[in-house]
């Protein structure tokens, strides 16, 4: 078992990479995340408080919670150089900021494949398992594909639309003084949001099943909905549905993608130059449908074409490979046991 050396700081919540270690903590703000660590309970990790007897150095606490805490990360800088190791860092969030140590490897949700940086590796979101034991519930092919999406895609207010506008145009401005389009990924997930459901609608090619909020549901400061109504109509969306409308949120990734896939549905995936996980052992094509961004406006007709050439027994294996792929690789669960493996095979500096 690989050995790590980490610190503590009070008060400062843990990642779930040490639950095992030091115990389960119960996060409030972010809505049905706990249910996500429900399986975890042998160690990933052994854990020495000294860094002379481990293999790498790990910070105890997500990187976004560390920011303003610039001597804990030194701390871990200097020890880094001291003994020769590796730093270890787990960035659970929206920011694609590179990480300020200079012997690191970071597991992190948001990355753009444009930029991404050599030491990042990409994580699933902690996203729980929505099949929550059940047997998994194959639906047959019918004429045109259904397509679910319950969730935050209207704007909650004024500050909201041009807020949203402004940062777009910005995100524009840049694409086009760098004569870069893929810049445009870093538009608003909102935005993409808007146009691929605008898109869908009223199109024969395809059955659109749409719930439109305009407040995110995930979160108990934006939720404006009773919380077990909200997850029972999420998740009965996806259960009816053939595929799932997957677009990226502020950070460039969604729990949505996982949730999906947990329930053994196809993600319909906007393509803002993702980043997905163990892509080196999964052949993410085998069972999710994706659409570049730039694509948005042909979305009816590239689902529709696909649609009509995947076959009865196509439809269901990629159902049953979609669930096998979160089950063995991207549950929580899955990913943190495999961690330590990611960690050995990183080459040394």
């Amino acid at each position: 078992m690989l050995t790590a050396y980490t610190r503590r700081l009070p008060g400062v919540p843990l990642i779930p990479l040490l639950y095992p270690n030091f115990g389960k903590e119960e996060r409030d703000a972010i809505l049905f995340m706990n249910n996500a660590f429900r399986e975890i309970r042998e160690p990933f990790v052994a854990v020495t408080d000294d860094p002379a007897k481990a293999d790498v150095l790990l910070l105890a606490h997500n990187f976004s919670t560390l920011r303003k805490r610039p001597e804990y990360v030194a701390e871990f800088e200097e020890l880094s150089k001291k003994h020769g190791k590796k730093v270890v860092v787990f960035w659970h969030g929206d920011r694609p900021d590179r990480v300020p140590l200079s012997n690191v490897i970071v597991f992190r949700t948001s990355m753009y494949d444009h930029c991404r940086r050599p030491e990042e590796i990409a994580m699933p979101a902690y996203s729980e398992d929505l099949l929550q034991g059940e047997a998994l519930q194959i639906r047959k092919k019918g004429e045109k594909p259904v397509i679910g999406f319950c969730g935050w895609a209207d704007y909650r207010s004024l500050k909201n639309r041009f807020g949203t506008y402004a940062l777009n145009a910005a995100v524009d401005l840049r694409a086009a003084l760098g004569r870069r389009p893929v810049l445009r990924s870093k538009r608003k997930g909102l935005s993409f949001r808007r146009e691929a459901i605008q898109a869908l609608e009223h199109q024969n090619q395809v059955t659109t099943n749409f719930i439109i909020r305009s407040s995110y549901s995930g979160h108990s400061n934006t939720i404006a909905l009773d919380p077990e109504t909200a997850r029972r109509e999420y998740r009965e969306n996806m259960l009816q549905s053939d595929l799932a409308l997957v677009v990226k949120g502020d950070g460039n990734f969604s729990y949505r993608f996982y949730e999906a896939l947990s329930l053994g549905r196809i993600p319909l995936l906007i393509d803002t130059d993702c980043v997905l996980p163990c892509s080196d052992r999964l052949d993410y094509d085998a069972f999710i449908f994706r659409v570049p961004f730039q694509n948005i406006d042909q979305l009816p007709q590239l689902v529709g074409e696909w649609w009509g050439r995947l076959t009865d027994e196509g439809f269901a294996a990629m159902q049953k490979k979609a669930r096998e792929a979160y089950e063995e690789h991207l549950s929580v669960p899955a990913f943190l046991q495999s961690v330590p493996e990611l960690i050995t095979q990183t080459p040394k500096t």
